[in-house]
């Protein structure tokens, strides 16, 4: 299904620098994405500022320079690809419900995302302030490096923001794609998950835009040792690994429940189209007509054979979306801020 897009800032920049690059990676960093490593580069002196501290600074600039291209990535393919492909597993007649739904997500994408992102860059920016003798200490005292480290950190901001508006619009999508459009389950779908892994995709591939936000955290452990809130950090960093286990668990539990609920009714009407046919095969048979009985028995059996093969197909298919190429993704997206948690607790004992 096609949707006509909105236009949206980041989206039409990178637009706009496609006309000169192909590639949406190299013109989302022309575009926008340099930003962050032009800041650091005015704001940090490597010959003043300790080791741990650029590497860290280098791990979170890395994170923002792609953020343009995730945002981009996220609104001009996931996202429109979500509701090309669930026409697999929808009902047919409901053309018209779906792109209602994909219009609202458009507009929501588009228009709300500074519900999140105005508050936690605000957030963030406010960590630069009591951060302020650190960041002295790290060299970063004229106006110029003061203002530029300032503007990379209402970027990373940003662009950390607009990564959890798209890891909410994920969740409140798939949930409300759940719960108003009849799910339409195919036992012999490809995935072997009644074609449910396309919702699992469209979650797992969220989920591994967010684990990119583990690349701040260094910057965020170092920052937060040296203004006292470390134990808030590693608190913080917990809920968002937890975060980014919920934008998938929770959304494709959402889908599975409902196909669940889907699965049973149509089992019930399979097993009443078995006891039936099997009623009307003991008739047949109690009747004792020859001949025409034989071949009216022969294709009721037949019948009742390939409706209880269809049975157990419908009743076997896995319905959580979650294959083994999924679960090495998700898996993946989470062990990347656990590492980064211990090794800034083993570091910290080294130093």
């Amino acid at each position: 299904m096609h949707v006509d897009q909105s236009r949206f800032w980041v989206t039409s920049a990178v637009d706009v620098a496609r006309n000169h690059v192909d590639s949406p990676v190299l013109a989302s960093i022309l575009a926008i994405g340099w930003l962050p490593i032009a800041l650091s580069i005015v704001a940090i002196d490597t010959s003043e500022a300790t080791v741990l501290f650029v590497v860290a600074q280098t791990l979170a600039a890395l994170m923002v320079v792609f953020g343009p291209f995730d945002v981009w990535y996220y609104y001009r393919r996931l996202l429109p690809a979500f509701f090309e492909n669930v026409d697999d597993i929808v009902e047919p007649g409901q053309d018209d419900e779906l792109r209602a739904l994909a219009e609202k997500y458009d507009r929501f994408f588009t228009q709300r995302w500074w519900a999140i992102t105005l508050p936690w860059t605000l957030l963030v920016v406010l960590v630069f302030f009591a951060s302020e003798g650190h960041i002295a200490n790290q060299g970063i005292t004229s106006p110029v490096e003061y203002t530029a480290y300032f503007g990379f950190f209402v970027y990373w901001g940003l662009f950390s923001g607009l990564g959890f508006h798209g890891g909410l619009l994920t969740v409140r999508l798939i949930k409300e794609f759940s719960e108003e459009i009849d799910l339409e389950i195919d036992p012999l779908y490809p995935d072997g998950l009644g074609g449910l892994s396309l919702v699992g995709q469209f979650a797992i591939r969220t989920t591994l835009i967010l684990s990119t936000g583990s690349l701040a955290m260094p910057l965020s452990f170092e920052l937060a040792s040296q203004i006292g809130l470390a134990e808030a950090v590693y608190l913080g960093v917990g809920l968002y690994v937890v975060l980014i286990a919920l934008v998938f668990i929770y959304p494709t539990y959402k889908v599975n429940r409902r196909a669940q609920r889907l699965r049973e009714d149509v089992l019930e009407e399979y097993r009443t189209k078995i006891r039936r046919l099997e009623a009307e095969l003991a008739k047949l048979e109690a009747a004792g007509r020859p001949g025409a009985s034989l071949e009216e028995s022969h294709s009721l059996y037949l019948e009742i054979d390939r409706t209880r093969q269809e049975f157990r197909d419908f009743r076997d298919v896995q319905l959580y979306p979650l294959s083994v190429s999924i679960l090495i993704q998700l898996l993946s997206s989470l062990f990347l801020p656990v590492l980064f948690i211990i090794f800034d607790i083993y570091l910290s004992r080294l130093i």
